[in-house]
């Protein structure tokens, strides 16, 4: 940990929580159909056939559709498994599946995070007290190479 004296106090972590559940676990971010076919190399009239079967599914405007990041991600997930050659039934059924694997993960960063810090070769995210031992955080330490954890 020579990059940075990580301790129980960060005191100069910034506090993100606010912001990553309002984006993420909320979903308030729209994109339109177009820049939904854009992200994902799926056609605007493939992506309105999975609307009509319900694949996928649309907020706002009824005549303007607009997706959140986490149907970028579901549209993403099928369209790499019908790459991979599943069926487009096989390939929704599992992207319900990774669907619940993408929502645990927005619920656990939304509700552990509790601050970030960046130096010159890492950043540090703290996870909150760490269950075992309460008086001490879980944090990971990220860089261009790896990620470790780290209790502190």
């Amino acid at each position: 940990m020579s990059d940075i004296q990580v301790n129980t106090q960060f005191n100069d972590f910034i506090d993100f929580r606010p912001l990553i559940q309002s984006i993420i676990k909320d979903d308030k971010v729209l994109i339109g159909i177009a820049d939904l076919a854009l992200a994902t190399g799926v056609s605007q009239t493939q992506l309105r056939y999975w609307l009509e079967k319900g694949y996928i599914i649309s907020g706002g405007d009824p005549k303007k559709k607009k997706f959140s990041y986490g149907t970028v991600f579901r549209v993403a997930i099928i369209k790499h498994l019908q790459d991979e050659g599943f069926t487009l039934a096989a390939a929704v059924a599992k992207a319900d599946h990774h669907s619940a694997i993408v929502k645990a993960f927005k619920h656990l960063v939304a509700d552990r995070l509790t601050g970030i810090q960046e130096t010159d070769t890492a950043t540090f995210i703290d996870f909150g007290s760490f269950d075992p031992q309460p008086d001490k955080h879980l944090i990971a330490k990220v860089t261009d190479k790896e990620t470790h954890f780290l209790v502190q």
